[in-house]
């Protein structure tokens, strides 16, 4: 009991000091404090324990604020249903299923979910899947929703009802043994023509002199190199036009990411993001409740920020002169973000085409718990290079916003990259 209460107590305190968005918070924080210690104090074992700190975290919407190691005793096995789910204009489908899976049934895609377990679609997510779900934008969180909707306990059953294209409801009932099952050969249909479905963290491909530079990550450090290979590639030959794909990039290092954004600029510099993070004073707060210069160290507000870094281009970047565009999604995250705050007010910049980016990055805070569960705090609030407006609360907006309908998506249809391919094309 002692280590349940420290832990959550922990985490309290550095938020309470460290916690950038401390602000713009819509609840006190020592009132969820103190509701939260109630329902720990009543916990039966680690694995209620960890879901109650889950969710105390989570209420903070902040993807970089949350549990992301927990001990043996308090991880729950889960497991997946042999389909996929997705959130869709307000509404959750199933979008794909395991061929030849005596556990999945090919009449349920496209189907509208609107039953799980007794409840309505709606009321089961708020209830079940969104209080354990981090994130920095309410769009981020559906959409992880409806990616996880159905996950739970291994080899548990979860039922319900749901719409079929035909019109007629169906009922289903659904075993999590996704993972339990997986084969390297599944198949899972419809097949897509997503081309960032990819393990390596750089590819460059071609079609018709364009081409096609898939970017997962900014990690490791490695990538600046493949990405030089990539580029050299690209300005040896009379390309179209350049899209560079960066729809599922989770991120990782910043100083990574440069490198990209060193080939889309002719200056001989390079900005990166200003920020914002929290300043702790015992004499300011001591002074606060009667001095109004100081009254933001007494409410645990004051900030300081730190200016934009410039960083020289090393000889040898040869930058891009023919047209590009820059795919992302709502799975752009972290240090991807980083780079697409650093070139969103650049002059001259490439197009963006795709949907709103999950809107969260930030030097996380790691703070070891007992047991060796392990949590983090975001710390630090980007801040545009040319504005110096913040980056909070939403992502990185699109140019040209491409969101697939349920229909492109059973199709497999890549409806993002055509937008992409027409752009170069009209621009040639």
């Amino acid at each position: 009991m002692e280590d349940k209460i420290y832990g959550l107590s922990l985490l309290w305190s550095e938020l309470k000091y460290n916690f950038v968005n401390i602000d713009r918070l819509g609840f006190d924080l020592d009132s969820l404090y103190r509701e939260t210690m109630k329902r720990v104090i009543d916990t039966k074992d680690d694995v209620s324990y960890y879901k109650e700190l889950d969710c105390f975290l989570n209420r903070f919407n902040d993807a970089h604020t949350n549990l992301f190691d927990y001990p043996d005793s308090g991880y729950e096995e889960t497991d997946y249903p042999n389909y996929g789910t997705k959130y869709i204009g307000g509404k959750y489908y199933f979008i794909k299923y395991k061929k030849d899976c005596p556990y999945s049934d090919p009449d349920l895609l496209g189907a509208e979910i609107v039953e799980i377990d007794g409840l309505p679609t709606e009321q089961y997510v708020e209830k079940f899947v969104l209080p354990y779900l981090t994130g920095s934008t309410l769009k981020y969180r559906l959409n992880q929703a409806g990616r996880l909707l159905l996950n739970g306990l291994e080899g548990s059953s979860i039922c319900g009802k749901a719409i079929c294209r035909d019109g007629k409801m169906k009922t289903f009932n659904i075993v999590r043994n996704g993972e339990a099952i997986r084969k390297n050969d599944d198949v899972w249909l419809p097949e897509d023509e997503y081309s960032f479905h990819t393990s390596k963290a750089v590819t460059l491909n071609w079609k018709d002199d364009i081409a096609f530079l898939n970017i997962r990550r900014f990690i490791p450090e490695s990538v600046c190199n493949d990405i030089d290979k990539a580029m050299a590639e690209i300005n040896a030959r009379q390309c179209r036009g350049v899209i560079i794909d960066l729809r599922g990039n989770g991120g990782g290092r910043t100083d990574v990411a440069w490198r990209l954004q060193m080939y889309l600029t002719q200056a001989d510099t390079i900005r990166s993001f200003g920020a914002q993070t929290r300043i702790n004073s015992g004499y300011g707060r001591s002074q606060g409740n009667y001095r109004k210069e100081y009254e933001d160290f007494y409410l645990y507000k004051a900030y300081k920020n730190e200016p934009p870094e410039l960083i020289t281009k090393p000889q040898g970047i040869k930058v891009l002169s023919c047209p590009v565009a820059i795919l992302i999604d709502n799975n752009s995250f972290s240090a991807c973000e980083d780079f697409l705050i650093n070139i969103y007010e650049m002059p001259n910049r490439p197009v963006l085409i795709g949907e709103e980016t999950a809107g969260s990055t930030g030097a996380p805070l790691v703070i070891e718990l007992p047991h060796g569960a392990v949590a983090r705090i975001c710390t630090l609030r980007p801040l545009f290079p040319y504005s110096m407006k913040p980056f909070v609360e939403k992502g990185i907006i699109p140019d040209i916003e491409v969101i697939p309908t349920l229909q492109e998506v059973l199709k497999g249809k890549d409806v993002v990259m055509e937008k992409a391919l027409h752009y170069i094309q009209n621009k040639n």
